[in-house]
């Protein structure tokens, strides 16, 4: 079931503190791997957190590739980034999978002109 924004407001409200160093944003982008494709639910500089429809193993290492579009009119930035795979959670045929981010390189996409 899909909550409204405002639900969604409200759950964070009374959810208590927030444990995190870095904010969260909720974007959704694509996000490629080694051996597959998924979008994202949420990043942060730590941390990216993606809907994919294969499993993969708890202290996995990983590689990703996001790109994040400007929409005001900017050039898209390109994310590489290699972390180890914190949580899997099934949610029906789909995965959602937390990746702790060890280090990651932003680049300004190339230009499709």
């Amino acid at each position: 079931m899909r909550r409204s924004p405002r639900d969604q407001e409200r759950s964070l409200r009374f959810a208590g503190p927030e444990r995190r160093r870095m904010p969260r944003y909720y974007v959704t982008v694509p996000v490629e791997f080694d051996g597959g494709t998924g979008t994202t639910k949420d990043v942060n500089e730590s941390g990216v957190r993606f809907e994919i429809d294969q499993p993969l193993a708890p202290d996995q290492s990983v590689t990703l590739r996001l790109v994040f579009r400007d929409f005001q009119g900017g050039d898209p930035w390109r994310m590489a980034a290699r972390g180890k795979v914190v949580r899997v959670e099934t949610n029906g045929t789909a995965y959602t999978v937390a990746v702790r981010v060890t280090s990651y390189v932003l680049a300004e996409a190339p230009s499709s002109d």
